[in-house]
């Protein structure tokens, strides 16, 4: 018994000096509130290429390159964003046979508003619901900022909830005062571009 005293005593002394690992504080992120619920307008936008990096990665929200695929691969990209090309894909104002819609003026007053989207395929609607889950907010971004105006105008008319949905504006070139993702001096998540050697990219007509 007296041997045991000893050792416990020594079990206890390490015990209290063992150091405790200190707390780490976990930031959640969480997206912010848009001025103008409705707008998808770049120009109007909370998200832009200056701050977009605050907002990556977030599980609840999905990320749109909306930019061809030889300019998402070629120009570069943001890391986390999947790439679905808006003309000759999603919609085209030209009628194009590969595309789930086609822009017109009517329902709106200009091409790309809510409302001038017509689903020429008959199963455009269904692979939006699909592709796109309403629950989560999606960013999306283009060449310019104005296909992103258009997707999320498509949404919107399709009865998406338009304060979830964010222009992060233009990743090629700016505009006015809005500066390129791709041009941004810290931009932390920039995947540099590779050129497509002999790569032809074919958008099949829809059967």
């Amino acid at each position: 018994m007296k041997k045991l005293v000893p050792l416990v005593c020594a079990v206890l002394l390490l015990m209290s000096c063992k150091k405790t690992e200190p707390e780490v504080e976990v930031q959640v992120v969480s997206l912010p509130t848009k001025a103008i619920p409705e707008s998808t307008l770049m120009s109007q936008s909370v998200i832009t290429p200056r701050n977009l990096d605050q907002y990556l990665f977030l599980d609840d929200c999905l990320y749109i390159d909306l930019r061809s695929p030889q300019d998402f691969y070629e120009e570069g990209h943001v890391a986390g964003f999947v790439n679905l090309p808006f003309y000759d894909y999603i919609a085209d104002f030209e009628g194009a046979d590969s595309a789930f819609f086609e822009m017109t003026v009517q329902g709106g007053e200009y091409l790309g508003d809510v409302g001038s989207f017509v689903d020429r395929s008959g199963r455009g609607e269904q692979w939006i619901r699909d592709t796109f889950d309403s629950s989560k907010s999606i960013i999306a971004i283009s060449t310019a900022g104005v296909e992103s105006c258009y997707f999320l105008n498509l949404l919107i008319q399709l009865g998406y909830n338009p304060a979830k949905l964010y222009n992060a504006g233009s990743f090629t070139t700016g505009m006015g005062g809005d500066i390129a993702y791709r041009t941004y001096a810290d931009a932390q998540y920039l995947v540099p571009g590779t050129p497509l050697y002999d790569t032809e990219i074919i958008f099949r007509p829809l059967p």
